[in-house]
Formats: structure tokens, sequence, C-alpha cells
């Protein structure tokens, strides 16, 4: 066996072999892969293997899409067969909410060119004979459905890998990882050590174990997964071709054909976790005592629609163990605490996935970046509240509600509350419904008394739609009170602190005393952040999307100097509160030892100050509504002294308090970005308008090269008003012009002063195009639409300057 290496890959399951396949596809074939046993040894060997492309967000469907197209290039580079079977999929509709759950999605990937479509009772039928549609109210055909062999289509991966020069060691298990100064690692097994630059966990079951050999905790927790063959069905026998793959999303269940007979699986209505405290490390090619009574109420609900289950005889129950976050989604990428370690685990559907996941992370360790955003499945977006416990509750919400339809905007009730503020009971009694991000409570909206402080689900107009749009409209009328906590927080200080932000940020930084926006780029020129910076005289203060600080630190720590900056992640440390309003000003001023009147304290202005009382408030003049605003962070300890305080003199000015919904509804009016929709590494800073925040003079910083060399644009952004009558734009929704679709919306929803439907999004560069016949699909109607070449409210920015 080598002794060094430059990546090695721990795991010979389909996730392993794809990542090894793809590192020496893009030329680095110094990788070696380590396997415990055989390869297949963990879940990949038992799994069903079904394939769909339509799915969201885009970045999944893009990976799913990826993974379903390379298993005929895979076949012709290994000489192996991957079981490869091309069948198309059907995705059943019992419910009006399913119909309008994949119209969204239809129209969501058409971004990527995947083709959906409902088709009629009478030709799902015709596809797929076992049905009776009786309990349908629609069908949804997906073009690129199917299913593969897995133990073939794993041995693929690594027929292919060992083709282009990558090693594969099985029965060789890692019995220790440890890390050198210079950020390489020591791979022991029992066969010796490899010296390795960059390390891969894809361990599957053993991916919490192999984490821990390295220091660190993954929020991993294995449960039972069942499925059942069926006997020969006589009208499979007879039907002279495949059937589709078939997805009961709302019973949770899917089939595919097997032979001549059915494969059913089901996440279980009752299910069960396994090895709690760690997989055993003998398990194989072993199953787990099967239980049919845990899919009793799912197999009720398929007989309902495939009556001949209920005469097939079972063949064989395959009950194994799979391993899930508590989302359900995978954890991949760069491991925030540890150099060169990255992630591919608890990878749900590795046959739809796995090979999408091989070619992110390729590039992300040969580039250092991937080639999109794909935060959603980032290791980085969980942090150390993500505990046993935690994990143990959400993956079993998620797996027993996996039969439930994710609505926008939807919180789910499962292990919470973790973290909240301060003044969250106060937040209470005034009847705030709350949602939660990166483990902390946050406002969405307040209920008025005598309705309900809940969320309806929908995609259509929620209960809220209403409220929140009267809490925008006190927001422009007087002065709004935000909980403004949930943001991402940096002190950066030291006598290297201004080189070093000038360094990774693309704006010039502010003066003493002023604050600036300013994205951050990657290497290849892609926004991987955007922030508020104050320079705060003896520090600077670095404010940024809260879910994102582990990815932001994670960048930073790549660029970080050995001395002379001292960096601190302050997101959970300080709390914060928010005004905005024509009457903020005079409010703050109220509240202030300090003259606040815009001579004294101008827009863009930064400063520490004392408000009623309260000391070391770092107050910042900004505002995301496009009013007069201000944002203050400070100590926890003192968040009620000063809320309260605001209420107290706020009670003068009309102050009500407002959720972060009026918020994002506020800034549509201003056609302001935010990120995860319109900012993201998706984007170059010419296709998403940051460019204004790009000083290309400044001197070198990271992705200026990249910057300085921008070719055409592939894309840019938008803003439509909507005629969406009784619906809503939540995001995802193509864009037509003259009956084509030229691009798709990145985030809506209602503007509460213009009183119109909002649409942010991207088209391609001819299509935009002022006074041309746009339209906005809506639950598969075309909806018309009205570009708007300046900002609905207050264009020229003065109120907000004001």
């Amino acid at each position: 066996m080598k002794t060094s290496a430059r990546v090695v890959v721990i795991g010979g399951g389909v996730v392993g072999c794809s990542v090894l396949y793809h590192l020496a596809r893009n030329g680095w074939t110094d990788v070696v892969l380590l396997e415990r046993q055989e390869l297949t040894s963990g879940s990949s060997w038992h799994a069903a293997g079904g394939l769909f492309t339509v799915v969201r967000p885009n970045s999944a469907a893009e990976m799913h899409r990826y993974t379903f197209r390379i298993y005929r290039e895979l076949e012709k580079e290994s000489g192996q067969s991957c079981g490869f079977h091309f069948t198309g999929g059907i995705n059943i509709c019992r419910t009006q909410d399913e119909i309008d759950s994949n119209a969204r999605m239809q129209s969501a990937c058409r971004r990527l060119g995947i083709e959906g479509h409902f088709i009629s009772l009478e030709e799902a039928k015709a596809k797929a004979p076992v049905l009776d549609t009786r309990h349908m109210v629609g069908a949804f055909w997906e073009e690129e459905g199917g299913h593969v062999d897995p133990a073939s289509a794993t041995n693929a991966f690594a027929a292919a890998a060992r083709k282009l020069g990558a090693a594969i060691h099985r029965f060789t298990p890692v019995t220790a990882t440890s890390q050198r100064a210079d950020g390489t690692w020591d791979v022991v097994t029992d066969k010796g050590a490899i010296h390795a630059e960059y390390v891969v966990n894809a361990a599957g079951l053993w991916g919490r174990e192999v984490a821990r050999l390295a220091g660190i905790e993954l929020p991993l927790m294995p449960v039972e997964h069942h499925y059942l063959v069926t006997e020969p069905i006589p009208m499979i026998e007879d039907l002279g071709f495949e059937l589709p793959q078939i997805n009961d999303n709302e019973t949770g269940c899917y089939a595919r054909q097997e032979g001549v007979g059915l494969l059913l699986g089901a996440y279980e209505h009752k299910m069960r976790h396994w090895a709690k405290d760690g997989t055993p490390p003998d398990f194989g090619h072993e199953l787990l005592p099967d239980d049919l009574s845990c899919m009793e109420w799912n197999f009720e609900k398929s007989v309902e629609i495939m009556p001949c289950l209920a005469e097939a005889g079972v063949k064989r129950v395959i009950n194994g163990p799979m391993i899930f976050s508590p989302d359900l989604g995978p954890l991949i990428g760069p491991h925030p605490a540890l150099r060169n370690y990255f992630c591919a685990n608890g990878v749900m559907a590795g046959f739809n996935q796995g090979g999408g996941i091989g070619r992110v992370l390729a590039e992300w360790i040969i580039g250092g970046e991937p080639s999109l955003d794909i935060f959603n499945w980032d290791v980085a977006r969980f942090g150390a509240w993500a505990t046993r416990k935690y994990t143990e509750e959400m993956t079993r919400y998620f797996y027993e509600n996996r039969s439930e339809k994710v609505f926008p905007y939807q919180s789910f009730p499962a292990a919470r509350p973790l973290a909240m503020s301060p003044v969250h009971d106060r937040l209470a009694a005034e009847g705030a419904v709350f949602g939660t991000g990166f483990g902390r409570e946050h406002v969405t909206w307040y209920a008025p008394k005598g309705m309900e402080a809940k969320d309806s689900l929908t995609y259509r107009q929620p209960n809220w739609w209403g409220q929140v749009a009267e809490e925008g409209r006190r927001v422009r009328e007087a002065v709004g009170l935000y909980e403004f906590s949930d943001m991402a927080k940096f002190e950066v200080s030291g006598a290297n602190a201004g080189a070093w932000l000038d360094r990774i940020m693309a704006n010039r930084l502010p003066k003493p005393g002023r604050l600036c926006l300013s994205p951050m780029l990657s290497e290849s020129g892609r926004v991987i952040g955007d922030f508020t910076i104050s320079n705060l005289g003896d520090r600077y203060l670095v404010v940024g999307t809260y879910a994102m600080q582990l990815a932001y630190l994670r960048h930073f720590r790549k660029y970080l100097p050995a001395e002379g900056v001292t960096l601190k992640n302050l997101s959970d440390d300080l709390a914060g509160l928010s005004i905005a309003g024509p009457k903020a000003q005079a409010l703050i001023s109220a509240l202030a030892e300090r003259d606040m009147d815009t001579t004294h304290f101008r827009f863009m202005d930064a400063g520490t100050m004392t408000l009623a009382g309260v000391h070391d408030v770092t107050t910042l003049r900004v505002s995301y509504t496009g009013e007069t605003g201000y944002e203050t962070y400070l100590a926890k300890a003192d968040q009620p002294r000063l809320f309260d305080a605001i209420r107290q003199e706020g009670a003068r000015h009309g102050l009500s308090l407002v959720g972060l919904r009026s918020l994002m509804m506020l800034r549509l009016e201003k056609g302001y970005p935010a990120w995860g929709t319109e900012l993201a590494p998706d984007y170059y800073a010419h296709e998403c308008g940051m460019m204004p925040h790009v000083k290309l003079d400044k001197g070198d910083f990271v992705g200026r090269d990249a910057a300085a060399s921008y070719g055409l644009a592939r894309e840019r952004p938008l803003v439509l008003t909507v005629d969406a009558g009784e619906f809503a734009i939540w995001g995802d929704e193509a864009i037509f012009l003259d009956g084509e679709p030229v691009g798709y919306v990145s985030s809506g929803g209602f503007g509460p002063v213009v009183g119109k439907h909002i649409a942010l999004g991207y088209v391609r560069p001819d299509a935009f195009r002022e006074g041309g016949s746009y339209a906005v699909e809506v639950f598969g109607e075309l909806r018309a639409a009205e570009l708007q070449a300046r900002p609905l409210y207050d264009p020229d920015g003065v109120v907000m300057r004001s």
C-alpha cells in the first residue's frame, strides 16, 4: 500500500467511489480509497436505487440531473453495467396541494431544462397499468426517472476510477486520523499509514465514528428503513414494457418494477432509530429484523392506488439502516473546524445524488470552490447547537413526516426552542409567531388579538399575508421595531485588521465612524458573502447572514494571518434591535445621549453610544426597508432594558412591533437583493448587480483578477410586478417573454405600500426589455407581468437618507 497520496477517501459506498472517480477524472490520480470491508458494505448494497430529477431547490435538481445522466457515460468508461433503467417517473397527486407542489417544481426546473409535465389520469394508467386512479386527482410525469442496480453502479464508479489511476484498498479499516502542523493528514490503517494532503469522510453508516477520529462530531443518526419486493404479478408479466418509477409523496411511498413484480418502499409512519450510540464496527452486509407493522399505514395507502399489491405475495423484505442529518439532507464540503477535511456524509439518496456530490467535492478540493451554490447541503449549515438530542428529534420528525409538503416560509415544530433572545417572552406576549434559523428563534410576524399565532400552510396566500402587509405599512407610515439578533456578527481588531479585511473584501473599507456594504468574492469571482462593515475606530464590526456564519469563518480562516489580526465570532454574544420608519430619527434622538440629526449622524454612519442609559450600543444608520433606519447591537444582558425604553418612548411616535417577514416584503419595493436568493455563489458580481461595490482600483483582493476579466454576463437581474390575483409569488417560478421561458423568479412577495405582487429574478441578458410582454408561471398558469426599471418605492433613495 502507498505511504502517501494527495487525497484519501474513507468509505467504499457509492458516494466514496464517486468522489474518487471524479477526482481522478479531473486529473488528480494520486488518490486512494480505503474501505473497511467490501465495497457497498454499508447502506449502498441494500438501497432501492430509484432515480428522479424534478426536485427543489435548484441545486439539488442539478445534482440529481447530473447523477442521472452520468450513468450511461460511466458504463462506457468503466466497462461495467450500472443496471441503468430509463423508465420515466410518475408523481401521484392525491390532493390539490400536491398538484400545486408539482406545478411549482415544474416551473422551477425549467431553469435547468429538466422536463416534467402533468399528464391525464388516462395517460397515467396507460404508462402504469397497475394504478387505480380513483384515488388520484392528478399525475405528474418526470421524463428523467428510473433506477440503477446499487452494487453495479457503485462498482462502475470504482472500476472507472481504477482505470484512471486511482487506488482502492478493501478490507482496510481506518483506525486513526491525525493532522500535522502544515494541515496535512496521517491516515492510519491496520496495513500502515498514508500521509495525505486531504481527507474525505465518506464513511456512510460509520461517518460519526470516522469524524470522531479527527476530533469532530457530525449531526448524524441511523434509522431503520423498509422496502419489500413482491412475487411475480400477472399484470406486470403481461405488460411487454417496464413500469415507470412511481412516487406517492403524500404517503411517503415509492415503487418501481423489480423483475415482474414490484418493489415498494416507505418512509414508515412509525420510524425507529438504530445504533444511536454508534454503528457496530463489525456490521457489514447484514440486514435488520424486519417489522412490516411499521409501514402498515403506508402499505394500506399504496394498495389504494396499486390494488395488485393486495394479492401479491411478498418475496423478500429489506430492513436496512440508513444514516441521516437533522433535515435528512447530505452533509458535504470542508468541515469548518478543520483544514483539508471534507465531508460526504448523511446522503439519503446516494444513487440519485452520489454522482453530483462526487462532482462538487472534486471541484471543491481541486479548485477551492464548487461550481454551484450547495449551501443547503453544506456541513457548515449546522453548528454546535445540533446536538445528539436535536438530531434524534429532527430525524424522527422529518422521516415520519416525509409525506408532508414543505410550504413557503414554513418552520417546523420539532426540537424547539433551542436558543431565544432575552426579550423572547415579551415578544410572545404580543402575539409573536416564531420561526427558527441556525438554531435560534426569531419573530416572523405578529398575530393581532383574536387571531391564532400560527402559520397556515399553503402555497397560496396564507393567513399572515394581510397582517404582514399591515406591519409593512406601519413601518412606512411611522416606525417599526424589529428584534434583530439573528445576524452573523464578527469583530476584527489588531494591527493588521484593516489590511486583512481589505484583502478578503471587494469594496473599499470605510473610514472611522462610517460603514460600507461589501461583497466577498471567491478566487473565481463568485459572490460568496454580502456584509455591512463598520469602522468603529479601534475595531471593525462585520455583519452578514446569520445562518452562514460557519461558512464565513471557514473562508476567513483560509486567509487569516498568523499574527496581527484578532477575529471573534460575536453572533451569539451580541443581541440586536432595529428601528425603521419616518419617525425613527425622532425616536432615537430622544434615547441617545448625543446629537443624532443628519449632520451629526448621517446615513451610513456607525458608532458606539449610550441609548436610554445603556452603554456601548453599536449603532448603524442603515436600513433594509428603504426608510430612515438604525440597527443596534449590544450585550445580550442589556437588550431587555433597551427594548423596554424603545417601546416606552416609541409610544409617542406610533411605534409598532414588526416581524422579519415584513422586512423581506418591504425590501422588494426597493428591489433590494437578499442572500440565498438574489445573492449566492451561483452568480458573479457583474451578474447580480454588485459591481458598484467591487472596487477594482483599490489594490489586490481575493477575486480581483477574476472580476477584472469577467466575460459577458450569463444572466441579469430584474424586478417585475405580477398580476397574481389571489395567488402568491414565492420564488422559483419561471419567467416568460413573448410566451417563451427566459428566466426565473429568485424571490417574491407583496409590496405593502405599492399594493402589488413583486418578483425579483434573473433573465437572459437579451431578454431584458422595457415594455416587453412578460409573464410569470404561477401554478401552471401564465400571469401577466411588467418590468420595473426603477425601484417601486422612493426610487431616488431620498427617504432613507433624510
